[in-house]
């Protein structure tokens, strides 16, 4: 199977409707109500790939009560467990970036007087 074949399969199988040339805000994103994904453009790549799962992870994974760094510590976990489930490598690099992202939206949280995050939201691979 290729990459394209995979994400095909995915989007496929969870009802995703992909909108690549919306006008909405510049950068990849979920619309989790629509299960609509914005701005994601399809490339045979193991990173594209992974940036669909992660953003199917948001609509399958995103509850109305989680903070931003919970968001996108579920999604990218999400995302994480599909690669393997269909035998991918996720590079060293991506995972570090997906959780340095994780790290900074915590802090920014907390640097704001948030109380009552989790202790420990670090990814498993």
């Amino acid at each position: 199977m290729t990459f394209k074949d995979i994400q095909n399969e995915v989007i496929r199988d969870y009802r995703i409707k992909l909108d690549p040339h919306s006008s909405c805000w510049g950068r990849c994103h979920a619309h989790v109500r629509e299960r609509r994904i914005c701005k994601w453009h399809p490339k045979n790549s193991i990173q594209s790939t992974f940036d669909l799962f992660h953003e199917i992870g948001h609509i399958e994974t995103t509850k109305g009560w989680m903070r931003r760094c919970e968001a996108e510590y579920y999604a990218t976990q999400w995302a994480i467990d599909k690669a393997h489930e269909y035998g991918l490598q996720i590079p060293e690099k991506t995972i570090k970036e997906y959780q340095d992202y994780i790290d900074m939206e915590l802090a920014r949280g907390k640097r704001r007087h948030g109380t009552g995050y989790p202790e420990n939201l670090t990814l498993k691979i």
